[in-house]
């Protein structure tokens, strides 16, 4: 019997092992219309080039269910008190972990769920290079961003367009994981608009100089016309400290906190004003350590180069601190909210 037993079992395992078998080679040559019914996210890891959500888990919550709470919490918190938008054309939002600036970054957000787009979006997003150093601005290689609240699609054809200008490099892979700026818009954008909604044209800004701002701004200039287009300008304000080689302080303006508030206001000012000249001669004289200059600049060059630039208005709609800093030996960012719109 035990005989008997151990040949059944064998012959039993075998049967089992020829049917993995088959079933293998029958996933293998399963045909596109089966495909499409495999979930997307199986798709993606064998047909698309995706830039991970790195920064999930550490800078914002991986959590879908946690990091909605978080961004319904802060939008609802946020007031959208300028009441003359006719439409969105950019916003102006920081790009620190959400526990430090994610309320301010609702300020700006506030307005897109306020003024919703009437079709989908192709949004721009400018920001800094913190990690490589570069002297040109990198459009991406990827064709899909990830982000716990659903994965967004690369606008490959206008980054295509783009490329083809010559000016553009492409950006390494883990250099683009690596960088957080505009990782951290995201979460906001797919929680608001739904990632079916629009799609992204990611460029990092290298440290260009005024001539290649000009250019890019120029460039840049057609799509921020465009009806369909939204530009997110990523940047944190001063970055105070020892440890950022910043310690800026005018002892007439008050304490240290108050004297960095003053300076950003300086700053924010000429934004408002769109005055890219009194903004570089500012940064001349202060040398305020602005993140995202660069890619407020090509913003600047955007809006004077607009066919409604007449029409075009800039307001900063909040301000923050890290740390309010009374001791030189303490450091802090600052966060800036705003919104650049047409008129109604």
């Amino acid at each position: 019997m035990s005989e008997q037993s151990e040949e059944e079992s064998q012959e039993l395992q075998q049967k089992e092992e020829k049917q993995q078998q088959s079933e293998i080679i029958q996933q293998e040559h399963k045909t596109e219309e089966q495909l499409q019914q495999i979930p997307y996210v199986h798709m993606l890891n064998n047909k698309y080039n995706v830039r991970e959500a790195v920064h999930a888990g550490s800078w914002y919550s991986s959590k879908s269910n946690e990091l909605k709470i978080q961004i319904n919490c802060w939008l609802e918190q946020a007031k959208a008190e300028v009441t003359t938008v006719a439409q969105l054309k950019a916003l102006v939002v920081p790009h620190a972990g959400y526990a430090y600036s994610g309320p301010t970054a609702a300020f700006s957000y506030k307005y897109l769920k306020k003024y919703p787009p009437s079709e989908k979006l192709k949004v721009f997003i400018l920001g800094p290079c913190h990690y490589v150093y570069i002297t040109q601005c990198c459009l991406t290689r990827q064709e899909i961003y990830e982000t716990p609240l659903g994965n967004i699609k690369v606008d490959l054809e206008t980054v295509k367009q783009l490329h083809e200008q010559g000016l553009f490099e492409q950006s390494d892979k883990d250099a683009e994981e690596e960088e957080h700026s505009i990782e951290m818009q995201l979460p906001f954008l797919a929680h608001i608009l739904g990632t079916d909604n629009f799609t992204i044209i990611p460029i990092m800004v290298g440290s260009i100089d005024a001539k290649s701002e000009e250019y890019y701004g120029r460039l840049l200039s057609e799509y921020f016309d465009m009806d369909d287009t939204l530009f997110i300008i990523s940047t944190d304000f001063c970055h105070w400290g020892t440890k950022f080689a910043y310690t800026y302080y005018n002892s007439a303006d008050g304490e240290i906190f108050e004297s960095i508030e003053k300076l950003d206001q300086k700053a924010m000012e000429h934004i408002e004003l769109h005055d890219l000249d009194k903004f570089n001669d500012y940064l001349r004289e202060y040398e305020n350590n602005i993140c995202g200059k660069h890619c407020i600049a090509i913003l600047l060059h955007c809006i004077a180069m607009s066919q409604n630039t007449h029409m075009m208005e800039t307001k900063f709609i909040r301000y923050a601190q890290s740390c309010l800093v009374r001791d030189k030996k303490d450091s802090s960012v600052s966060y800036a909210a705003a919104i650049t719109f047409l008129e109604d």
